[in-house]
């Protein structure tokens, strides 16, 4: 533990068990909990949903839920502060800029740490309308000022760089890279065999802003020259129905699969099975699906965008192409296909260079980052 134990608050827009949860809550759950069981208090203030309780203890974390919506929790935050968190002697405040920032540091005392995984800029409205994309354009525009004194905590060098163009200085960013939860049955899987026939696999999300029909149409190219070749665009999302009907523009037809969300272990089978992930969005904050299969030994194709970039070393451990470049993503899916000897050069350069992810080691540097603005470091 660094220093004595601290009394810490995490403001964020859901907990994992939201049915929205996704890549922040994933960091969210795997770091705090993991800080609670080096015997720091962890609160945890999120948006209620469905029959969830309005509070409870998860993994070691008080989960306090307000709010009855999404789009209007970051206004029920100042009143929860104002009506019971400011009593409980905080340490440090975690502000987790995932979507519209919450602004503490105009309504907390205790010192507040900003907890970025990406910012949207104008991708946000390749997801959602201009009205509502307006709104969430302009929010990111103060958090410069209006976190002028934070660190801040950015879970890439893409999101490092992006706080940096906007204004904030170096040195209050530390670059803590998110890790990936433990392998089930690691060995076994590791042996188990590839699909007999071409394998692309797209696993996440399914949103309109992540640009998987690029995927699709990639695909599309190099399926005449691959007749069992099949692409599984797994997990569900509001972007899906379009996703199939697009397939079916394409004449794909029984070449692309929607299974919808896949539990842990068949998610860990699919991704280990696949010839190849790929994943087209113009941004993130990091590829999670990315990096895990790379752990259990595919390759990764991404587009050079920022978070999805820091994944792959390109032609060692997978393909970076150009975002938006759909022949450059054909050229990498067929390669992937036709060159099996430099794919298993990859496949296992992506195992050990995944290998170096991990949970332990991000929640460690985060406490690390927390003692320091809390006025509790070690000396060094």
């Amino acid at each position: 533990m660094t220093g004595r134990p601290q009394r810490i608050l995490v403001v964020n827009w859901q907990d994992w068990t939201h049915p929205q949860a996704g890549g922040a809550e994933i960091h969210l759950r795997e770091t705090f909990r993991r800080l609670a069981g080096r015997g720091h208090r962890v609160d945890l203030l999120c948006v209620s949903h469905g029959d969830a309780a309005s509070e409870e203890r998860l993994d070691g974390i008080n989960v306090i839920r307000r709010g009855g919506s999404r789009a209007t929790f970051n206004f029920a935050v100042p009143r929860a502060w104002r009506a019971f968190l400011s009593r409980n002697d905080y340490d440090v405040v975690v502000d987790d800029i995932n979507k519209v920032p919450f602004y503490t540091p105009l309504f907390v005392e205790p010192p507040v740490v900003a907890l970025v995984h990406h910012l949207f800029g104008a991708t946000i409205f390749q997801e959602t309308n201009p009205a509502f994309g307006s709104y969430l354009f302009l929010s990111e525009r103060p958090i410069p000022i209006v976190y002028r004194r934070c660190p801040f905590i950015a879970v890439s060098p893409s999101t490092a760089a992006d706080l940096e163009r906007r204004g904030v200085e170096p040195d209050r960013i530390h670059v803590i890279p998110n890790g990936l939860p433990d392998v089930p049955d690691e060995d076994a899987l590791l042996a188990s065999p590839k699909s007999p026939e071409p394998l692309f696999v797209y696993l996440g999300r399914i949103k309109r802003y992540k640009r998987i029909e690029l995927l699709l149409e990639a695909f599309a190219r190099i399926a005449p020259a691959l007749p069992g070749a099949r692409l599984v665009i797994a997990g569900d999302g509001d972007h899906r129905a379009e996703l199939e009907r697009a397939a079916g523009r394409l004449a794909l037809d029984g070449r692309v699969e929607f299974p919808g969300w896949v539990g842990e272990d068949d998610k860990w089978r699919l991704l280990r099975r696949a010839w190849a992930v790929g994943y087209t969005s113009p941004k993130e904050g990091w590829g999670f699906s990315s990096i895990e299969a790379q752990r259990v030994g595919t390759i990764a194709i991404v587009s050079d965008a920022p978070g999805l970039r820091d994944t792959v070393v390109d032609g060692v451990t997978g393909r970076v192409v150009p975002h938006g470049d759909v022949a450059a993503l054909a050229g990498a899916l067929m390669a992937a296909a036709a060159d099996p000897a430099a794919r298993a050069r990859m496949e296992a350069a992506a195992i050990e260079r995944a290998r170096g992810y991990t949970w332990d080691a991000a929640a460690e540097a985060t406490e690390s980052v927390l003692a320091a603005a809390a006025g509790t470091e070690r000396a060094a």
